[in-house]
């Protein structure tokens, strides 16, 4: 069984997790505390795997249904999650979100387009082709959006996803930290960010 700091062991159930390899990085700096406060281990399903926030970023809050952002996250990334929250629970809709910005159901490109224009890093909404040309190669440091060109787009937030696919076929716009396939997707990022 692995140990961390104060001889406090990591759980067999987490051994080989992400969480515990960042948790193992961080020994020594002291940031697992607050990892540890933020959700890193503590978030729902426990040895669920899940994509980690870059180590120099503190995970966004997950309560299960809204994140929350963390006083040292910047403004912008506030702004983002506020306006995911607000479309947490409404319904997949196919076009949704493209021609109205407030509209009654989002797919992934209407959802993340809203998001990024609720925050003012897009001027119009993008379609999951479109946003292959969006922005910057690679992954962020706060955010990255994961785009399949023409088949899906979805994004992380300081770790946390936001996506319209998830464990059930039609699932609107969620908050999800269970992992996915990343196959054929290309990261993205808003400059900065």
């Amino acid at each position: 069984m692995d140990k961390i700091e104060n001889d406090t062991p990591i759980p067999e159930s987490l051994t080989d997790t992400p969480e515990a390899e960042c948790v193992r990085q961080l020994v020594g700096r002291r940031r697992w505390l607050k990892l540890g406060m933020w959700g890193a281990l503590g978030a729902v399903g426990g040895g669920a795997g899940y994509f980690m926030a870059p180590p120099s970023v503190v995970p966004l809050f997950f309560n299960g249904l809204h994140a929350y952002a963390h006083e040292s996250h910047p403004p912008i990334v506030h702004q983002l999650v506020a306006a995911a929250n607000e479309l947490v629970g409404k319904p997949y809709k196919w076009g949704g979100g493209h021609q109205f910005l407030f509209d009654n159901g989002f797919d992934c490109s209407g959802s993340v387009s809203h998001v990024l224009y609720r925050a003012k890093l897009l001027d119009k909404p993008l379609s999951s082709s479109a946003f292959a040309r969006y922005a910057w190669p690679g992954p962020g440091n706060y955010v990255t959006l994961y785009v399949k060109p023409g088949q899906h787009v979805f994004m992380h937030v300081c770790g946390l996803r936001f996506d319209t696919s998830g464990t059930q076929t039609g699932e609107g716009p969620r908050w999800r930290i269970a992992s996915r396939s990343y196959d054929g997707f290309y990261p993205r990022h808003p400059a900065w960010l």
